[in-house]
C-alpha cells in the first residue's frame, strides 16, 4: 500500500468517526453512503498533487465538522437557547443534584391522589352497601 493510500485511509478514518459524532449526522448514512462513494470514484488518482489537494479538501471538511460539533458542545455547556426549565435541569443534574419537582407536576400529581382515593372511597362504599 502506498503512503498516499495509506493515509488516505486514515484520513477517510477520522472522518467518518468526527461524522458518528456529530449530532446533524447521527439521524441516518446517507452521508457515510456519499462519502464512501466520494472516495471510492477518487480511488485511482495518481497524481500526487491531486491527491494532495483531495486529501487537503478532506481535512478542511473534517475540521469543519469538528469544530461545528465543538461549537454545538459549547452551546449546549452555555445553555444558549434551552427554555428555563430544562437549563435548571441540565445545571442541577451537572453538579449531582435532582431538579425539585415544579408546581404545576406536584398540583397534578396530588389531584390525581385526591381522584384515586375519592374512587377507592366510592368502591368501598360500594361493596358495604
Amino acid at each position: 500500500m502506498s503512503g498516499n493510500t495509506t493515509s488516505s485511509l486514515v484520513l477517510f478514518r477520522r472522518i467518518i468517526r468526527e461524522g458518528s459524532r456529530f449530532n446533524g449526522f447521527t439521524y441516518g448514512s446517507w452521508w457515510r453512503v456519499n462519502l464512501r462513494e466520494l472516495f471510492r470514484e477518487n480511488k485511482n488518482v495518481s497524481d500526487p498533487q491531486q491527491v494532495k489537494v483531495l486529501q487537503d479538501k478532506t481535512k478542511s471538511y473534517r475540521y469543519f465538522l469538528k469544530s461545528s460539533r465543538d461549537i454545538q458542545e459549547l452551546l449546549d455547556s452555555y445553555n444558549i437557547g434551552i427554555p428555563a426549565r430544562e437549563r435548571i435541569e441540565k445545571s442541577s443534574a451537572r453538579v449531582g443534584f435532582k431538579a425539585p419537582e415544579w408546581p404545576e407536576a406536584r398540583d397534578k400529581r396530588i389531584q390525581e391522589r385526591i381522584e384515586q382515593e375519592k374512587q377507592q372511597q366510592q368502591q368501598q362504599n360500594n361493596e358495604t352497601k
